[in-house]
């Protein structure tokens, strides 16, 4: 009687990963444990809001550059093709952004605090001066803005350092001083190009990151007081920053000079009224409002749209703070919920800004409005931030906004 022929065992695939240095075989997620769609469950009505602006933007783009490409390039279409790559490099960084392994970009933060250093003393030495500021690396025909990566690296760092030495920022020393000098050179790197307005939003980053992550009132206090004089004397050591600044106060004092772009800007606002004077038929765009598919796109809007179509963009963004602050009060990490709130306020602090620019409440800064303004380096940094955003939100998508153990409230969410 012959023995049945023993079954050998199956031989069990090997599934670990092999090492890379800093951390790097856990960038993207491993088939064999993903169990989610690449797309879902994340925040949807993220995703919505943000094609919208999209869309708007690229209208409002062909809308206002079309006279002066046909100008200047004898194409009409110049600007809104180069909109429509910068857009598809976008959705190439967003899709990866949205399926890497966040926490494991923890163990690249001194390599990428490297590269970025390296890429703002770079544009100091070989950067392609335009319009006076020396911000763009020039490589062929695409230039590119090291300092819109230098607002992603300032959120991804400080949420690294936060949650790993949560326990010591109430002792300034310990705690805040270490992150401050690494953000302090990186920022002197960006104000010396000169570029204030992406100074100012990454200090005000760094110092609302700070805040939420548990520094102490009183040292955020006397920080503040030793920033703000600094500031100060950088802008009025410098005739052109201080005529800014008296143009923002008296505009028409210089009407036909640097007051011009301040007063063509409220004119477009006034003239559209509160239903605006259709897509083609505003008058600022024809060589009266200049660079009006940059950083004044926001008083194109209003001339075409209106009050309505204003106001329409400040709902938009108003709904990508909330969803990004829910998705902040639903992680469970530390370093999760900084992640998030810093990753919102890369949108949505620059777009306030930039309305308030255009409206007049704050001087120009030569902020573009996300998603809206022409700019191929601002229109990727922001797509990266909402990649970050939107992974973090397929991580909470099944949670309860109210009953969610560590954030039962806005403050003890984000603090």
């Amino acid at each position: 009687m012959k023995r049945a022929a023993a079954k050998r065992p199956k031989r069990l695939r090997n599934t670990a990963q092999t090492a890379l240095p800093f951390g790097a075989e856990g960038l993207l997620k491993k088939k064999e444990t993903q169990t989610r769609s690449p797309l879902l469950p994340g925040d949807w009505s993220l995703l919505v809001t943000v094609l919208i602006l999209c869309g708007l933007g690229l209208v409002m783009i062909y809308n206002a550059s079309s006279p002066l490409a046909e100008r200047n390039y004898q194409d009409s279409f110049h600007f809104i093709k180069k909109q429509l790559q910068w857009s598809l490099v976008g959705l190439i960084a967003f899709t990866i952004t949205s399926r890497i392994e966040i926490d494991r970009l923890r163990a690249w933060i001194i390599p990428m605090a490297a590269i970025v250093f390296l890429m703002l003393a770079s544009v100091l030495i070989f950067g392609t001066e335009i319009n006076g500021a020396r911000r763009w690396i020039g490589i062929g025909a695409v230039t590119f803005q090291p300092s819109e990566v230098a607002k992603l690296f300032t959120v991804l760092y400080l949420a690294h350092y936060i949650a790993k030495k949560e326990d010591k920022l109430k002792h300034f020393l310990e705690g805040a001083a270490p992150p401050l000098i690494v953000i302090g050179l990186m920022t002197l790197l960006v104000l010396v190009e000169p570029d204030l307005g992406t100074t100012v939003v990454i200090l005000a980053l760094t110092l609302s990151l700070l805040f939420l992550g548990g520094m102490p009132i009183t040292q955020l206090l006397a920080l503040t007081t030793m920033i703000v004089p600094f500031i100060g004397y950088w802008i009025v050591s410098s005739p052109y920053r201080l005529e800014r600044i008296l143009t923002f106060l008296n505009p028409w004092k210089e009407p036909l000079g640097s007051g011009f772009q301040m007063i063509q800007s409220q004119i477009a606002l006034g003239s559209g009224g509160m239903t605006g004077t259709g897509l083609a038929d505003g008058k600022q765009i024809l060589f009266f409002l200049p660079e009006p598919h940059t950083d004044f796109i926001f008083a194109v809007i209003g001339e075409s749209f209106g009050l309505v179509g204003t106001m329409f963009v400040l709902v938009c963004f108003t709904a990508l703070l909330w969803r990004g602050a829910r998705i902040a009060l639903r992680v469970e990490s530390s370093f999760h919920r900084l992640l998030a709130i810093g990753m919102t306020l890369v949108i949505t602090l620059p777009a306030l800004m930039n309305m308030g620019v255009v409206t007049g409440l704050l001087p120009t800064k030569g902020l573009p409005l996300p998603f809206l303004s022409y700019g191929g380096s601002s229109l990727l940094s922001n797509c990266m931030a909402l990649g970050v955003l939107y992974n973090l939100s397929r991580e909470v998508q099944d949670r309860s906004f109210w009953k969610t153990a560590k954030s039962s409230s806005l403050w003890e969410g984000l603090r």
